[in-house]
């Protein structure tokens, strides 16, 4: 199963928490996150974009790099792309960047159906418009991508809106069309109540 759960935290950071479902007792899987990274007071505005993109590069999580893609730029260079788009079309303060996770079901997936399905995503999701980098990480108990994007759009300088309804009827069902394309487990494209926050060890 490969859910995703759209949580927005308001604040300087925009980090946010990763969150789990229970449903009739049973608790799903460790759920998919999109958080917003909002600028940094009082040093780089773009700190926190900055770290995500050199997080989910880790190599030690990542084969060495090898598990790590990107559109639209470079992986290497993806955070100073970023920031060229925003100093061009100046907008560079405020929200900074987005960061999804993809987590497969504990035994589900290879680290490749992993990796296909976040660049499939990534270039439907959004398209030519977003520097994206994607990465597969393997260091816990389930496979799990991590998708960071440019919050200012490179082709027009219009910054990356989420607006209510599109987990439902764009994210969601992007991800369960992939699960089916691989054989995995997916959920209906509606939202599932009673969260409870995990902490960030568990994705």
């Amino acid at each position: 199963r490969a859910d995703i759960f759209f949580g927005n935290r308001r604040g300087s950071s925009g980090s946010g928490k990763a969150s789990g479902y229970f449903e009739g007792g049973t608790k799903r899987m460790a759920i998919t996150k999109i958080m917003h990274m909002n600028s940094e007071k009082n040093r780089n505005p773009a700190q926190h974009l900055q770290n995500a993109l050199e997080y989910i590069q880790n190599p030690d999580k990542t084969e060495k790099l090898f598990l790590v893609g990107s559109v639209n730029c470079l992986p290497e260079t993806a955070f100073e792309q970023m920031m060229d788009t925003k100093k061009l079309f100046q907008k560079t303060n405020k929200r900074q960047g987005y960061h999804i996770v993809l987590s497969l079901k504990p035994g589900e997936g290879t680290p490749e159906i992993a990796f296909d399905m976040a660049r499939r995503f990534t270039e439907e999701f959004l398209g030519d418009r977003y520097e994206a980098v994607y990465a597969v990480h393997i260091d816990k108990d389930h496979i799990h991508s991590h998708i960071v994007w440019n919050s200012v759009s490179l082709l027009d300088g219009r910054k990356y809106d989420y607006k209510k309804g599109d987990w439902k009827h764009i994210i969601q069902p992007i991800t369960n069309k992939l699960c089916k394309e691989y054989g995995l487990s997916i959920i209906e494209a509606e939202y599932v109540k009673n969260s409870q926050n995990l902490s960030r060890k568990e994705w």
